[in-house]
């Protein structure tokens, strides 16, 4: 039970939460509000636009919930560490060794059997190449030469991606922040209240829309220590969020009363699944893999599948997917996590010796 005066810094000492299967859900969210417009081409029907009244589809509920969750975890890492290197390191192992992957099985396998063109020209096409740009996550690029025309949402092949180079970006600010000791809790509150500001008067796109959220975690970090969590507020805060929901406030509620409430649900006891992640961290492998399988499914189908079918049919690949993309390649790189770079490079060395000399026995 939580008691009265219990903080957020309580709960982190702990080290028991439910933030591993937050992630799922947000992730599985994304999933299911896609298959509204990858198979009738809109959002029009996805059921958390209609509530809201066109205000926010269940993907980008989605999305900003991992965005609240990694402001408060990117902070929390940089300033445990301390050491922007380390920290660095880090954040590029958990990011670009299942999107390389993903990347990789598009082009070279999801390619070459569903493209509408021969292989040969499909593998001589510069813009089957292009796609690599991807990896980079600021050069963007969401087709595939002649897979999916068809669709009901034509030729894109991964359209999920597009929020990792704002993610990614944002680990930029706050290590900016942490090495000119700028990471400051009043400095940060006023970077949340100068961004709802400009969001408010619809200045500066993405970024300014992404960091709301960000940087609403990085503030409940912050203040862990003057944070504290009850069901009272809890409470007020969900009846809050179903209340704008319906009169056009709701995105701006969610990146303050919403955040609250992201954070009562990941560390109330009377919520216990903490050991959700005991098997693997899955949320990352479903998001980046959902979309093509979605498409896939669109066009096994001929277009026929309602967003339900779609949903259901596309759920188990995907997870299948995350599964295998957790313990073949993102378990495998965060094991060079602890690892300096310098014992990265020697026992890569170590490894190509032994190869080397077992092939001459």
């Amino acid at each position: 039970m939580l008691l009265k005066g219990n903080t957020i810094e309580h709960f982190i000492t702990n080290k028991k939460n439910n933030l591993d299967i937050i992630r799922f859900f947000a992730a599985s969210l994304v999933l299911f509000s896609h298959a509204y417009p990858l198979t009738t081409g809109n959002n029009g029907s996805e059921p958390f636009a209609i509530m809201t009244n066109g205000e926010m589809t269940f993907g980008e509920l989605a999305v900003a919930i991992f965005f609240v969750i990694s402001g408060f975890l990117i902070t929390q890492s940089f300033d445990r560490s301390k050491n922007p290197i380390n920290y660095f390191k880090a954040r590029s192992l958990r990011i670009f060794p299942g999107l390389i992957f993903c990347v990789l099985l598009s082009i070279f396998l999801l390619g070459p059997i569903l493209t509408n063109l021969n292989v040969k020209d499909y593998f001589t096409n510069r813009e089957t190449y292009d796609y690599l740009k991807t990896i980079t996550l600021y050069w963007m690029q969401y087709d595939l030469p002649g897979l999916f025309p068809n669709n009901s949402w034509p030729s894109a092949v991964n359209g999920s991606l597009w929020t990792l180079w704002y993610e990614f970006f944002f680990y930029f600010v706050v290590a900016v922040l942490g090495v000119t000791r700028l990471l400051d809790k009043r400095i940060v509150l006023i970077g949340f209240i100068l961004a709802t500001g400009l969001y408010w008067l619809g200045r500066g796109g993405f970024y300014t829309d992404l960091f709301r959220y960000f940087s609403a975690g990085m503030v409940f970090y912050l203040f862990r220590k003057e944070i504290k969590l009850n069901g009272m507020m809890a409470a007020a805060s969900f009846i809050i969020l179903i209340l704008t929901a319906r009169n056009g406030y709701f995105e701006y509620s969610l990146s303050i009363v919403g955040t609250y409430l992201i954070f009562y649900l990941a560390f109330a006891s009377k919520v216990k699944f903490h050991n959700f992640g005991k098997y693997g961290d899955f949320s990352y492998g479903i998001y980046i893999y959902a979309f093509p399988i979605q498409q896939i499914m669109t066009q096994a189908f001929n277009n026929q599948l309602t967003p339900f079918e779609n949903f259901l049919l596309s759920f188990p690949v995907t997870l299948l997917f995350a599964i295998l993309s957790w313990y073949l390649v993102e378990k495998q790189a965060l094991k060079y996590k602890k690892l300096s770079i310098k014992a990265i490079f020697q026992k890569k060395k170590i490894y190509v010796e032994n190869s080397i000399n077992s092939n001459a026995n």
